[in-house]
């Protein structure tokens, strides 16, 4: 193996931190928002997109190629407040929940922000986020009874 794909394979052992910031651009999905992100700034492949995400390889090509269209010849770039909150990539990786349940879920739960909070993070309604958090929930207890 070469010392190239030796620090890439080291790379990617490491947790990667997703900066809530990314969301604020609301062009994107939430989703498109992660692979851009994981694309242009971390420099993954689409294969190591996939398997940080748990998600088809394929999709992730979509996706990004979906985000380049939208975004044009503008420049990804995560605003400067990056650091502000961050995700970890392995919490994504859960697909009994969307992207953005997924999210609001590990912000409200796990970090313990209030709906207001994670509205004005996400660039969304606190209404929004409430019937998110809502619906996380609910899918959460069902998961748990099953």
């Amino acid at each position: 193996m070469s010392r190239a794909n030796s620090d890439r394979d080291s790379d990617i052992s490491v947790e990667i931190l997703i900066p809530s910031s990314i969301f604020l651009q609301r062009r994107l999905s939430f989703l498109e928002s992660i692979v851009v992100y994981l694309k242009e700034i971390h420099k993954l492949t689409y294969a190591e997109i996939a398997r940080q995400l748990n998600r088809d390889q394929r999709n992730i090509w979509t996706l990004y190629n979906r985000a380049a269209k939208k975004l044009g010849d503008d420049i990804f770039s995560p605003p400067a407040d990056a650091s502000l909150v961050q995700i970890p990539i392995s919490v994504l990786r859960d697909r009994s929940l969307s992207i953005l349940e997924t999210v609001v879920f590990y912000l409200r739960v796990d970090v313990g922000l209030k709906n207001s909070e994670i509205a004005e993070l996400l660039n969304r309604s606190s209404k929004t986020i409430w019937t998110v958090y809502d619906r996380a929930k609910k899918k959460k207890m069902k998961e748990d009874n099953d």
